[in-house]
């Protein structure tokens, strides 16, 4: 180490040429690198999800979700298999162990899954994929009371002027229903004309198809010849023949059916501001720069507002730019704090020129750093930005150090080119064993497992960086910085730091006051050592004792108040919708309560309210689907522009609502992230009943401990069921449990000519009363069906 430090002690222009390499790389990679609100990782995760059409949480449970879990169970690399059964709907999660191969264990799962043969028929193919985290950066609200045909058209234009902007490619549309044209045709129309809904939808999916019918080789070229019948709008359907007669006469679709254009039944809706509203999600993907991304988002807003149609309005919301863009404020604000603190007190206490080549190791180590993030693939995000202001404190620690004992060794008359290098060498080995040290002690977050380790890997990678770029800057470039100073200097070290009053103050205060406290520590070694261990068993006492708290991941305070509205399953979306407003409405009136204080002039506390029903939204994506779930987000003025706090304001937001009789849970969340709940356990059995025994034992007695609150389980009653059986005497009429069609006895079923009247369906399609001749027997046959049929 001796021959290297003395060759760039002396050879100044390889010192110079190293410190430009670093600092012109450093700058080039902090505009070139990946710039994300939150790191991107791989989940290590794989979700199997299947449709049943129709089916109970129960049906799903036992015809798809035991079947899967079974057959994949076996296959190594699963860390954990966590399902959920809803009605029509089954999810299986896969958790994959640490460092095994994904993409092997994936398609061992879609091998393992096409083998299973005994999946209901009604069940739609299972899908299997891997888990990703897209990169949210800034939403989008369209809203009016405008209808929503209009809300549609209009978000969708702008979805697309939206990812037609340079540096965006994604965007979703999110909140609305999706089109859908409707034909409705009655029940006596289908009995006079014989049809059937079945019969009705093959004309129409007949009717409307694009078909490839080949090509054809000519001498001129080739042509290809294709069908093109698909319809896009209900009134293009009117002409479809749904019967046709051998005379040539037909009957159409507009003469038996009402035919619209409208949106599928779902319960999905959202609302902004209290008025009806699409969201727009702008994604960054690949190397895009979120905060590139958020400015072209907003440009385009406030460029765009002016010309929407009369009625609507378009703002955005939750900008998650904004909390990376204060992060690396701060960052770039303590960094010029810091070298301008770190200027003024060493040159209080040594030279002005130690002191800038001293200070300038910051930029050249936080240089060094950026320059070699790539390599281990982490970008300039929030995690990252935090670990550059942690170390920001002790990076110029070794600089100063060693920059010190050089200064030392020239006040006592040492040449420029020996007091660098013997300055440097003599404490070279303490400076590299404590940076060593502290390398040491971030080591292990590198080895943390699951999502949270991939998150937090970012921290030890930027400070082991930034601390061996310190080491390299203090070692190698700064001795020949001040070598090269003392050359140019005119007058001798020690006759210009004797005329510094605050040298001198400093001289006497380690002559004196420090000297004689270490000379006590020695002579009274043991009371030190005792004294040491005595605070060490009194600040672990005060640990164990409870009067210093530990929290594994603290929540972080955010601006945004939110809700989540839990009915019971089945629910009417009419009455989520009451109760979703009635918890907005005390949100404004708590505001507005707590924003009369304020000066006149000042902004209201809150900035905009969104709501929406049909599902729950989290920072994972959407957690919960169906009418009996709803969420409101209220959001709310920086914290820096108002005095109340937003958990202060959330409990008040709590005790406004008060009791909502029939509501299954009401949640609040007011932190920007949180690592998940404090406490969760997991039961498991085979048993339902006992299953849910346990839970609701387990919740009781959690609900006595002071301070536990919001106590729940993701247990959700399903839907209310009528459950049909057929009896014995079922089969001998000719019944079966499919929904093939059968022929119902003649006892039953009049012959279609014994009169022209109306028709009745009894157990199914195909079993038809008629008018006329069978007209006497009509009730007591319907009675004589149902009774023998179902139980």
């Amino acid at each position: 180490m001796k021959n290297l430090v003395s060759w760039f002690a002396e050879n100044h222009v390889a010192a110079n040429l190293l410190m430009l390499f670093l600092l012109i790389g450093g700058a080039a990679t902090a505009f070139t690198t990946k710039v994300e609100v939150f790191p991107e990782t791989d989940l290590d995760l794989i979700r199997i999800s299947a449709s049943y059409p129709g089916a109970s949480p129960a049906e799903v449970e036992e015809g798809i979700v035991r079947q899967i879990e079974e057959k994949i169970a076996g296959l190594a690399g699963i860390e954990r298999i966590d399902s959920v059964a809803r009605e029509g709907f089954g999810s299986i999660t896969i958790e994959v162990v640490k460092d095994w191969d994904l993409k092997k264990l994936l398609e061992e799962v879609k091998a393992e899954i096409d083998r299973i043969t005994t999946l209901p028929e009604e069940a739609e193919k299972a899908v299997v994929s891997e888990i990703t985290r897209r990169s949210l950066v800034i939403n989008v609200a369209v809203y009016g009371d405008v209808p929503e045909s209009t809300l549609k058209s209009l978000s969708k234009k702008i979805k697309d002027d939206i990812t037609n902007l340079p540096d965006i490619s994604l965007a979703e549309v999110r909140g609305m229903r999706s089109p859908e044209i409707h034909i409705e045709i009655s029940e006596t129309t289908l009995r006079r004309y014989g049809l059937t809904l079945d019969q009705v939808a093959d004309a129409v999916r007949r009717a409307s198809l694009d078909l490839p019918a080949g090509r054809i080789k000519t001498s001129g070229g080739e042509i290809l010849i294709r069908t093109k019948g698909r319809r896009y709008f209900a009134d293009e359907y009117r002409d479809v023949a749904v019967i046709t007669r051998t005379d040539g006469s037909k009957v159409t679709l507009g003469q038996i059916a009402e035919l619209r254009d409208g949106f599928e039944d779902v319960d999905d809706s959202g609302r902004f501001m209290s008025k009806p509203a699409a969201m727009i999600h702008v994604y960054r993907v690949a190397d895009q720069n979120a905060l590139q991304v958020a400015e072209t988002v907003k440009r385009y807003v406030d460029e765009v507002r002016s010309s929407l149609p009369e009625g609507m309005e378009i703002s955005y919301y939750r900008d998650r730019s904004d909390i990376l863009k204060s992060r690396l404020n701060l960052l770039l604000r303590n960094l010029g704090i810091g070298l301008v603190f770190v200027s003024i007190l060493l040159w209080l206490f040594m030279d002005f020129r130690l002191a800038f080549w001293v200070t300038l190791g910051i930029p050249i180590s936080f240089a060094a750093g950026l320059l070699a993030l790539p390599y281990f693939d982490v970008s300039i995000n929030m995690i990252s930005l935090f670990a550059f202001i942690m170390v920001l404190g002790i990076v110029v620690d070794d600089a100063i150090i060693i920059g010190e004992n050089i200064y030392r060794k020239q006040e006592e008359g040492m040449a420029p080119l020996a007091s660098a290098v013997e300055g440097a060498l003599e404490v070279g080995r303490p400076v590299i064993f404590a940076v060593l040290t502290t390398v040491v002690a971030f080591w292990p977050l590198m080895m943390a497992s699951g999502t949270m380790g991939k998150i937090m890997r970012n921290i030890p990678v930027v400070v082991i960086l930034v601390l061996l770029a310190s080491l390299v800057e203090s070692l190698l470039i700064l001795p020949a910085h001040l070598n090269r100073s003392a050359e140019k200097r005119r007058q001798p070290v020690h006759g210009t730091a004797n005329r510094k009053i605050s040298v001198r103050w400093l001289k006497w205060v380690i002559a004196h006051p420090y000297a004689r406290t270490v000379d006590f520590c020695v002579r009274w070694r043991y009371a030190t050592v005792a004294g040491g261990i005595a605070l060490l068993v009194i600040s672990f006492g005060l640990w164990k004792s409870g009067w210093v708290q530990f929290t594994f991941f603290p929540k972080v305070e955010g601006n945004t108040m939110r809700a989540y509205i839990t009915m019971p399953t089945g629910t009417a979306v009419e009455r989520t919708r009451e109760v979703v407003n009635h918890v907005e409405q005390a949100a404004r009136r708590i505001l507005e309560e707590s924003g009369k204080d304020r000066p006149a002039g000042e902004p209201p506390l809150m900035e905009y309210s969104l709501s929406l029903i049909g599902r729950h939204s989290g920072r994972g994506g959407t957690i919960g689907t169906g009418g009996h779930l709803g969420q409101v987000w209220i959001n709310l003025l920086e914290s820096e522009q108002r005095n109340i706090s937003t958990s202060k304001l959330s409990r008040l937001w709590r005790k406004e609502i008060g009791t909502v009789p029939d509501a299954q849970s009401i949640s609040f969340r007011s932190e920007i992230h949180s690592a998940g709940n404090p406490i969760e356990v997991h039961l498991s059995s085979d048993d339902p009943e006992q299953l849910l025994a346990a839970a609701d034992a387990l919740k009781a007695e959690l609900q006595r401990y002071p301070g536990v609150f919001d106590v729940g389980d993701s247990y959700l009653p399903g839907k209310k069921e009528m459950q049909l059986k057929l009896k014995p005497a079922a089969r001998s009429l000719g019944l079966m449990p499919s929904a093939a069609k059968v022929v119902a006895p003649d006892a039953v079923a009049a012959p279609d000519d014994a009169g022209g009247g109306e028709a009745d369906t009894v157990g199914g399609e195909g079993v038809r009363l008629d008018d006329g001749a069978a007209h006497d027997h009509r009730a007591d046959a319907r009675q004589a069906v149902g009774d023998e049929v179902f139980q």
